[in-house]
């Protein structure tokens, strides 16, 4: 039995899966899958090319695309907050700048001749003035860039009489290698091997971040997102502890890092307390109801600890299941509970 699928319907579905939201259905975590973020670099092809080499799996293949996408996430967070910033000096700068206020100033010398005009409208339309400064600032300074990079482009033009002196110098060069008996060099360069992802392996990738999300909202015990919680000095966000969850769940098959014994995620130590701890309540208790997986977690980044943006931080989210349900803890080292086991885990409290 054969079906068919409507023409609006088709574009319909296209359209869903090539322009996904970055985030944030997942309490600000970045948890979607945006097929823009597959637009092979150079930096990808390389690295697509010797996991092909090493081991020859789509499972490689996958791992460095979900890889990418991440990075992706990352640096268009960072140019969106640093073009904040920038917009931010330029319009505090246009604000302040003499013509605006020579103008503002102007304009109050003549309101004030006449009688007319009231110190309520004088003062209003003084303000609408420097407000105006303000909503065109971004917009004049573009423009200036546009203007800056049309100059730059038109000084590099080569002038008629360089592009002639060019060709005859070409020119030149074949009748000598000519005359030397040098053959000419190949008309095509040789074709490289393509590293662009079959229709299989975007599904792949597509689908460990729908899968990686989906786990993160049926997790209980984490924090909320706007939550601070804390072990010992070290304190972190609700966002940060339930993006280390979703890259435990993003990264389990294949875990990210440079040190190959020291991979995240990696299996979390749930040992019990010392039958000599300081704390008689935690004594040859177990930090956590359950073993699992546990994973750094970083404040204030886009996307967690990738392996490529800095070290772990202190503070790490375990994630474990207990009944068929999946639950999540913020885990850290706490030196002050008891100086004489210095490496014991604590699950975090409320900051």
């Amino acid at each position: 039995m054969k079906f068919f699928i409507p023409l609006a319907a088709s574009l319909s579905l296209a359209l869903s899966v090539l322009a996904l939201p970055a985030s944030s259905d997942c309490g600000g975590v970045s948890c979607r899958y945006v097929a823009r973020d597959l637009d092979i670099d150079g930096s990808f092809e390389d690295l697509v090319l010797r996991t092909k080499k090493s081991s020859g799996s789509n499972k490689a293949v996958v791992a460095a695309a979900v890889s990418k996408v991440q990075k992706a996430q990352s640096d268009r967070s960072k140019t969106k907050e640093e073009k904040k910033t920038v917009n931010k000096k330029t319009v505090q700068t246009a604000s302040n700048s003499p013509a605006v206020k020579d103008a503002a100033k102007a304009y109050r010398e003549k309101a004030k001749a006449d009688p007319k005009v009231s110190t309520k409208e004088m003062n209003a339309k003084s303000d609408k003035l420097k407000a105006g400064a303000k909503s065109r600032a971004v917009t004049n300074a573009v423009k200036e860039k546009k203007v800056e990079r049309t100059k730059a482009h038109e000084a590099n033009k080569k002038t008629p009489d360089q592009k002639a002196a060019t060709k005859a110098a070409q020119t030149e060069r074949r009748k000598d290698r000519k005359a030397a008996g040098v053959a000419p060099g190949p008309k095509t360069t040789p074709k490289k091997e393509s590293t662009a992802l079959d229709k299989k392996q975007k599904h792949n990738v597509k689908q460990q971040f729908q899968s990686a999300a989906t786990k993160l909202k049926n997790t209980q015990g984490l924090p909320a997102r706007k939550d601070k919680v804390k072990v010992g000095s070290s304190t972190t966000d609700g966002r940060a502890a339930r993006q280390g969850a979703f890259n435990t769940y993003l990264h389990s098959k294949t875990p990210v890092g440079r040190n190959p014994i020291n991979k995240q995620p990696k299996t979390f130590k749930n040992a019990p307390y010392p039958k000599d701890h300081k704390e008689t309540a935690l004594q040859g208790k177990k930090a956590l109801p359950q073993n699992g997986k546990e994973y750094p977690v970083i404040n204030n980044s886009p996307n967690g600890y990738t392996a490529t943006n800095g070290k772990p931080g202190p503070l790490r989210t375990v994630t474990y299941k207990k009944g068929g349900q999946r639950h999540a803890a913020v885990i850290g080292h706490d030196a002050k509970r008891d100086p004489a086991h210095k490496d014991e885990h604590y699950v975090a409290t409320k900051a």
